[in-house]
């Protein structure tokens, strides 16, 4: 077994990658990690000075002097830092014990930020599979993740490190014991993909789905495919995309770039196909794939049918790195619910509680109540539902889609909150679902006293919406209902 080293760039190497100019320290010196955050720096490591429109790194620099970090990347003026932080010589290769205190300057601290974990990244050559989509993304990267878990070691983002910011973060993980990466890429703006590409150089992608998610920003469904598509753009014929043949947008994308392809399907006939399943209620779900022309029948502790395309998504990302039946049969058993995403819990006064608060859009929206329709047997099926933001032009209109959604889902009531409930119940009325089982909420409070006025032993109640809309706190109270 291989030793773990220790990450070690010197300030040389940093200035090559970044292409800043040294404003203090030596160029032999080094750093052995990378940070962010002032509050949490240790000694040794390099100040990304990040500057945002709420915050500014630059302010926290004498902090990270105090700290002991080896410098700072810088894109502005470092007044005011403590006389022996900038004026003692230092020995090159004397490392991050000196007093020496290295300022680096650039012109955009988040740019070099990127660089560096670019740079990082290609001293570190082990298969990297990026994972992106609307939706079903996190949950796609964890079952991936977990069938390779079973036989290397790997590095994969931990909780919502997907952006310019977290995924440089968690490249900086790598070293010499891993031997493959995961890493899931989230955006909402069109360039961020074709940029967090440009870092992390994937050898295998993967692009769950395409859905109305960031529409405010992106302008429109075809918006959303031109961002997400970036991914696959920069692959070479070296490079593998994984293509989800169910979704048109999709198939679409598959035609403007030269990478391999693998594809799945639950509906077509695919290089990994779903054969046929069963549903354990709201507890799980078995079910017969067919990859590449062989049978392989796997047991998943997730609810929702949704579930079932990630699985073969995962199934079909690995493919190329070459797993045996077991390890894919043993990694999807081995792989966890996430708190807040489909999550099954079953309360004290009988009820059942799908948690799926995480986020929201109008696709996770849709699987989320086909997940809640699902469920045999039992009491009344209820829907707790919130709004979904960043929509832009067609937010009313997609409420009131779901709304519809609601209805057809066979669902016995309904609750909606947030300034496009209306929309939401208007659309359920559209549909013909009786107003008497339309509760609309003006606010979490009233919301939750509805709910407990009205739940009985056996419902089962889905509970959704977009994060900032904070459902996990109906959750929260349910939870604890009498």
């Amino acid at each position: 077994m291989h030793k773990q080293e220790m990450m070690r760039l010197t300030i040389r190497d940093i200035l090559n990658a970044v292409g800043g100019r040294l404003i203090s320290g030596h160029e032999g010196a080094f750093a052995n990690g990378v940070s962010t955050d002032s509050r949490t720096i240790r000694r040794g490591e390099l100040f990304f000075a990040l500057k945002g429109p709420r915050f500014d790194g630059h302010k926290f620099i004498d902090d990270v002097v105090k700290k002991g970090a080896a410098g700072a990347v810088v894109s502005a003026e470092v007044r005011g830092l403590p006389l022996q932080a900038v004026s003692r010589g230092q020995e090159p290769g004397s490392g991050s014990s000196s007093t020496q205190f290295g300022i680096i300057h650039v012109e955009d601290t988040l740019k070099a930020l990127g660089d560096l974990s670019a740079y990082w990244r290609k001293t570190h050559p082990v298969p990297l599979i990026a994972v992106s989509g609307s939706c079903g993304k996190t949950t796609t990267k964890e079952m991936i993740a977990s069938i390779l878990n079973t036989s290397r070691c790997i590095l994969k983002t931990e909780g919502n490190l997907n952006n310019l910011i977290g995924l440089p973060l968690t490249l900086f993980g790598l070293n010499n014991i891993h031997k493959a990466a995961v890493v899931e890429l989230g955006i909402s703006m069109i360039g961020e993909m074709k940029r967090l590409a440009e870092i992390c150089k994937p050898n295998i992608a993967v692009l769950t789905n395409i859905g109305e998610a960031h529409t405010a920003i992106l302008g429109s469904i075809e918006g959303v495919a031109a961002a997400k598509g970036e991914l696959f753009q920069g692959m070479g014929t070296d490079g593998t995309a994984i293509i989800n043949i169910d979704d048109p947008w999709l198939l679409k994308i598959a035609n403007n770039f030269t990478a391999k392809k693998v594809t799945f399907s639950l509906k077509s006939e695919a290089d990994v196909m779903l054969k046929d399943y069963s549903l354990d209620n709201a507890k799980g779900m078995s079910a017969t794939f067919i990859v590449m022309g062989k049978e392989i029948l796997v047991r998943l502790k997730y609810a929702g049918i949704h579930n079932l395309s990630n699985a073969a998504a995962a199934i079909a990302a690995t493919f190329p790195l070459v797993v045996a039946k077991e390890e894919i049969i043993e990694g999807l058993y081995s792989a966890e619910p996430i708190p807040g995403r489909t999550e099954i819990i079953s309360a004290a006064s009988g009820i059942t509680i799908i948690d799926d608060t995480y986020n929201a859009n109008p696709l996770s929206m849709e699987a989320s109540l086909k997940t809640l329709s699902s469920v045999v047997g039992g009491g009344r099926k209820i829907a707790v539902l919130g709004d979904m933001l960043e929509l832009g032009d067609i937010a009313q209109d997609a409420h009131r889609k779901i709304g519809r959604l609601v209805r057809e889902a066979g669902i016995d009531i309904f609750f909606a909150m947030g300034s496009f409930s209306k929309d939401f119940a208007r659309g359920a009325i559209e549909a013909g679902m009786s107003p008497e089982r339309i509760n609309v909420a003006t606010d979490k409070t009233s919301l939750i006293k509805g709910l407990k006025n009205i739940i009985r032993q056996g419902d089962v109640i889905l509970i959704k919406g977009s994060r900032v809309t904070a459902m996990e706190e109906v959750v929260e109270e349910l939870k604890i209902a009498k």
